[in-house]
């Protein structure tokens, strides 16, 4: 399946789930559940998984979704209570999959499998913060509330809510994370590939230090058969499964090589990695993100200029803004470039910026090549948008004003009526924002569902 162009990129991925690997690197699965039990760093981990039969366990595509999951877990500010609320046809965006009918079906299957196994971690999930290994027990989506069709199935209105496992919601907060090209994984041409290389990714990190990750990996071949989650011993067969994923890997550059020695079930792999295949480190990618600045730019720039070069830039530009020096007109992003390439245009502050208590009385303004304005507001940010666009960003920031509040109906409803044209996601997002600041809530809900047509 190729990439869908308008796929977002995902800046972070949790390293347990890769680490772990939850999900089989099948492209289909028939058995309902797995269990693995091996030593490690002096610890036992014991891993199971329990699906239900009609939908097998997680696997393949369903690993697309994961990292679409939290990508958009990222993107929402990683909200304490891990809901979200996203549109069928943008969830479809950040898989990377194409917007018919097939891929809804797919999506749907996928969110569902996702909703209803089960998994229980024993000795093996990081507790990144504290520096321990614990006992974990969830569901990758603890709840999930979506619209359908008269058939039942996704479609173009469908619009979901959820819940990620409070396990998930802690480590990725807590960060325990690595940064993931998802552009790179949802490029590659098949389901059990992208496992393979977020497998092969998470396998590089050292749990205790994250900025430590190897260049080359080496396992036996079985005990990587299970690790991937192949549910065949017999190592030519193993050999076979992986053959594929192999070659396009070292094809597409992420791997240097791949070696298998030995003879029968004392067979091993060898991975040696790519060093040209650029790294970034997960805060550094976060915080240039914040800035707006895209992800393939943002691994450009690490790879060029390195973390602490772009660190003091992001500092000395905060100083800039915080202080009056700098005020930003267009966006953060082209502002913060502008300043990295041009840094000897600009003023560096008197002292360092942590420090930094007011601006200097008559300090001379940074020269820019356009002429500086204050933020955009909420109808001028939306005036920039496509219609589609304006809906997914307009039910998106009301999810996260009324995460309990708004029903995937209402939400269905207000989405279509703003595709419609009947409302406008700008001056509704307005209402909604000053509801919130009077404490209005539910007088706002309530001329909402007027304005919907839909009563109690």
């Amino acid at each position: 399946m190729p990439l869908n162009e308008k796929t977002a990129a995902t800046q972070i991925d949790e390293l347990n789930l890769s680490q772990l690997n939850l999900i089989s690197a099948v492209d289909k699965a028939e058995n309902s559940e797995w269990e693995v039990s091996y030593e490690h760093g002096g610890r036992v981990v014991q891993i199971r998984c329990e699906a239900l039969p009609k939908y097998s366990v997680p696997h393949g595509l369903d690993n697309d979704v994961s990292a679409a999951l939290i990508n958009l877990f990222m993107d929402s500010g990683m909200p304490e209570d891990g809901r979200f609320t996203i549109s069928a046809t943008a969830l479809l965006r950040l898989c990377g999959w194409h917007n018919t009918g097939h891929y809804h079906a797919t999506l749907k299957t996928s969110l569902e499998r996702l909703h209803t196994s089960s998994y229980t971690v024993s000795g093996g999930w990081r507790d990144h913060p504290r520096g321990r290994w614990t006992h974990a027990k969830f569901h990758f989506i603890e709840s999930l509330q979506f619209t359908t069709a008269g058939s039942g199935q996704f479609d173009e209105r469908t619009v979901i809510k959820g819940r990620l496992a409070d396990a998930l919601i802690e480590s990725l907060r807590g960060g325990y994370v690595k940064p993931l090209d998802s552009e790179f994984m949802l490029s590659l041409s098949r389901p059990r590939t992208r496992v393979l290389y977020r497998i092969l990714d998470g396998a590089r990190y050292d749990p205790e230090n994250l900025e430590q990750y190897r260049d080359q990996y080496e396992v036996g071949l079985l005990a990587w058969a299970e690790q991937c989650r192949i549910p065949n011993s017999v190592p030519g067969n193993v050999r076979r499964a992986l053959s594929g994923p192999h070659e396009e890997l070292v094809e597409r550059g992420y791997l240097r090589s791949v070696t298998i020695s030995g003879r029968g079930k004392q067979q091993r792999i060898r991975y040696e990695f790519n060093e040209n295949f650029i790294q970034v480190n997960p805060a550094l990618l976060q915080r240039l993100q914040g800035y707006g600045i895209a992800d393939g730019v943002a691994r450009r720039l690490s790879n060029e200029l390195g973390s602490a070069a772009l660190h003091a830039h992001m500092d000395r530009f905060d100083w800039l803004v915080r202080t009056g020096v700098l005020v930003v007109k267009k966006s953060r992003a082209a502002a913060l470039m502008h300043l990295i390439q041009h840094p000897d245009e600009y003023p560096y502050p008197l002292q360092a910026p942590e420090k930094a208590e007011k601006a200097p009385a008559k300090a001379k303004a940074a020269r820019n090549p356009e002429p500086l304005l204050e933020p955009p507001s909420v109808a001028q940010e939306f005036a920039k948008l496509s219609v589609e666009e304006a809906a997914e960003r307009g039910i998106s920031r009301l999810g996260f004003h009324f995460r309990q509040d708004l029903s995937p109906l209402l939400l269905d409803q207000l989405r279509q009526a703003f595709l419609d044209g009947r409302l406008s996601p700008a001056a509704v997002l307005e209402d909604a924002m000053a509801a919130v600041a009077r404490m209005k809530k539910a007088e706002f809900l309530e001329a909402l569902r007027e304005k919907l047509e839909l009563r109690h």
